[in-house]
């Protein structure tokens, strides 16, 4: 049975063992700062899988902390905030920082490989994301740095997942789509290289459609009350 399809088997199951869902990252996956109140997409997945789709006790915890890469998720990280919860999937977003603290893709593909095949090996199902697209901000070094490399980093993402047979969330290819230009990725960002609330939602929605569980018309799709600048 692939993947996706024990996925799939435990959205239909009547007798539904519940599972923990962890999110494992950095500052994107935490929501830290940039959603400016509004919810990250862990926060709204969870609502998707404990209110509407009826899982009420499944478990979503976000591990995600500002200014991690993946050294830092293969350390000291791992114990405390992953193998101690024993989740049956795993949504990793890892990318941005490794770009400025190493500049090594195939550095980069040694170490979320590593960690691809250490949470395969626990009995996780990992489940890789791409990083959502950044500004260019000229006066910055890293985050000139971090525009310049973040499409090598994500193809380096996109071939683990294909090598590994592992689902990807193709955040990148999504707002890509959405967001061609610089005015329209703005609306998706709360700072140059982090989401906001909107980009946050359309990360959510991305993840629904990649499991097979989006729905237009429920409320994670269209939060009532958002403000018309967010949608």
């Amino acid at each position: 049975m692939t993947d996706f399809e024990k996925i799939s088997e435990h959205f239909k199951s009547e007798d539904k063992q519940p599972w923990i869902w962890l999110f494992f990252g950095d500052s994107i996956t935490h929501g830290a700062a940039h959603t400016h109140g509004f919810r990250s997409f862990p926060e709204i997945f969870a609502e998707r899988i404990r209110w509407e789709l009826h899982l009420h006790k499944d478990l979503i915890i976000n591990s995600g902390i500002s200014g991690r890469a993946c050294t830092d998720l293969l350390a000291d990280d791992y114990e405390h905030l992953v193998r101690r919860h024993h989740p049956q999937v795993v949504f990793v977003l890892i990318g941005t920082n490794d770009i400025v603290r190493y500049n090594d893709s195939e550095l980069f593909r040694q170490y979320l490989t590593e960690l691809v095949d250490r949470l395969r090996s626990e009995g996780s199902i990992p489940v890789m994301q791409t990083c959502t697209p950044v500004l260019k901000v000229e006066d910055n070094e890293s985050y000139i740095l971090r525009y310049n490399k973040l499409p090598l980093y994500n193809s380096v993402i996109r071939e683990i997942a294909e090598q590994k047979s592992v689902i990807l969330v193709d955040h990148a290819a999504h707002w890509q789509k959405i967001a061609p230009d610089e005015n329209s990725l703005k609306r998706l960002l709360g700072e140059a290289i982090h989401p906001g609330g909107a980009g946050h939602l359309e990360m959510a929605k991305e993840i629904f459609r990649t499991l097979g569980i989006y729905d237009a018309d429920s409320n994670c799709a269209n939060p009532i009350g958002t403000p018309h600048s967010l949608i």
